[in-house]
């Protein structure tokens, strides 16, 4: 419910009165948020919403959590530590605020999918809208412009690999 409050979901018309869950917005989250283990830590985490569920490789609108290999389900402290390069942790916040880079552009990313991918909100818009970037090859992502003119002003892979920022609060301070 906590998580329901925060996106908003009670201000939807399909619980407001005529609608298919007034008075249920309990029901409603459970119809379109995904929770999911953490492979790692067996802590419960939010894994975005239902419509998202399709991955890479899938046919997009794969919603069986059943078909999903656990290993791929991890949360976002845990994917922090497990992610391949930047900035994983940090000395007075730990990893519970710990930014990153979009997988497929350089911008910060906003949201979290499969577990295992980072995108910015226009990247996710153009996967929601099946303009699907994770599938496309690396050289057709867009290129780093080098730190000078990059938005994000520090060094990082190229596109198509995670990328740790490091902690948002301090990044922030």
């Amino acid at each position: 419910m906590e998580r329901a409050k925060f996106e908003e979901m009670h201000k939807d018309k399909r619980v407001m009165p005529g609608g298919d869950y007034h008075n249920n917005l309990e029901a409603y989250a459970m119809k379109k948020l995904s929770y999911y283990m953490c492979f790692k830590c067996n802590s419960p985490y939010f894994g975005g919403m239902k419509e998202c569920r399709g991955g890479p490789g899938d046919a997009g609108d794969q919603n069986d959590y059943n078909t999903w290999k656990k290993e791929e389900l991890v949360c976002g402290k845990c994917a922090a530590v497990a992610v391949g390069a930047g900035i994983k942790s940090c000395p007075s916040h730990g990893t519970d605020f710990i930014e990153f880079k979009c997988k497929f552009c350089c911008s910060i990313a906003q949201w979290f999918c499969w577990g295992n991918t980072h995108f910015c909100e226009a990247c996710h818009k153009k996967q929601c809208s099946g303009d699907y970037v994770s599938r496309k090859p690396r050289n057709q992502l867009p290129k780093c412009p080098g730190i000078a003119k990059c938005p994000l002003k520090v060094k990082h892979p190229a596109n198509g690999e995670e990328f740790a920022l490091g902690c948002s609060i301090c990044r922030n301070s």
